[in-house]
């Protein structure tokens, strides 16, 4: 089991899963691993703890992977303390993990839905990395009949807005494909820029793939509207409080092109970068439209008041409560 969750959590740590939400789906799938394969409760539960903490430090910024993570441990405790076996805990949590991903699903698609209504038809979209919320919204406006071009920024170091680019133009949308260091050069043409999320913070700030901070500063300057498109699950509630959402960095020349070649220079790859609220225009979320400044308030709505636990702290406390009520 250790070695199925450490490949995972390299796969998410090297950025080989674009999106956060499929991130969030593996995780899930990984939780219920956890029970289905171990020997027994206590050596469950602490391999979620041990997926959970690696999480945190391979990939913070995927609020939604911690929120989902966190959900399923919940699930789990009220299993272990109802008295439920190993084998009756997995068979639960794989019900609820198919569940959530419905639930996210739909909750895209929701969101989607509301933020085609700000794009007209003939209008060309900028766009930034891989976020399966903006494929979708391009999906509905498909269905919708609205006639819209596509510019994509290739997103390095990563490159994954290739991959955006090529689903999009599969979609039959006209998309084109420009260096990251060209956004402000065709800011020009663009009618609205629509950009994912990993993670949002209680302030409105939005934390996404490096560079999104430069398209919607650009955006700004050119008095273009810049739309977040996310669901609540990315909401993280640690930044009532104060906390910071820690931005890894990936240090070596691996991820640069030709840099290998180069000796006595370092190299640092940012992965992700926070754009502040006044950038943003709107965050489009399946609870609707809001202004930056009001996800304070959707957080509340949502996760309540003061905001629950973390998913580590949990997860924490599920392996106390099988190590104390269910030893062995």
């Amino acid at each position: 089991m250790l070695e199925v969750l450490e490949r995972l959590l390299k796969d998410v740590g090297g950025f080989k899963i674009y999106s956060s939400t499929d991130v969030a789906f593996a995780v899930a799938d990984a939780v219920v691993r956890c029970f289905s394969d171990a020997g027994n409760l206590s050596e469950a539960v602490r391999s979620v703890l041990a997926l959970i903490e690696g999480l945190i430090n391979t990939r913070p910024t995927s609020v939604i992977s911690l929120n989902v993570a966190k959900r399923l441990v919940e699930r789990a405790e009220a299993l272990v303390r109802a008295g439920e076996s190993k084998e009756g805990v997995a068979k639960a949590l794989a019900t609820e993990a198919a569940a959530l991903k419905r639930e996210l699903e739909n909750l895209i698609a929701v969101a989607a839905a509301l933020g085609a209504r700000r794009v007209r038809d003939g209008s060309t979209i900028m766009t930034c990395s891989y976020s399966k919320s903006v494929k979708a919204l391009f999906s509905r406006l498909k269905s919708e009949g609205k006639r819209v071009r596509a510019i994509v920024t290739e997103s390095r170091p990563g490159g994954e807005g290739v991959a955006m680019a090529e689903e999009l133009s599969d979609l039959g949308f006209e998309t084109e494909l420009i260096v990251d260091s060209a956004a402000r050069f065709f800011m020009k043409d663009v009618d609205v820029v629509v950009v994912g999320a990993e993670a949002i913070a209680a302030n409105g700030a939005v934390i996404n793939k490096i560079g999104t901070s430069l398209i919607a500063l650009a955006a700004h300057e050119a008095r273009v509207r810049t739309f977040v498109i996310a669901t609540t699950h990315k909401f993280s509630t640690e930044t009532v409080f104060g906390e910071l959402v820690r931005l890894p960095v990936v240090e070596g020349a691996a991820l640069l092109l030709g840099l290998e070649r180069v000796k006595g220079v370092s190299a640092k790859c940012p992965l992700f970068d926070v754009t502040p609220p006044r950038y943003i225009d709107a965050i489009v979320t399946e609870r609707g439209v809001v202004a930056p400044e009001a996800a304070l308030l959707l957080v509340k709505e949502v996760y309540g008041w003061p905001t629950a636990m973390d998913a580590v702290s949990c997860a924490r406390r599920l392996v106390e409560v099988v190590e104390r009520e269910r030893p062995g």
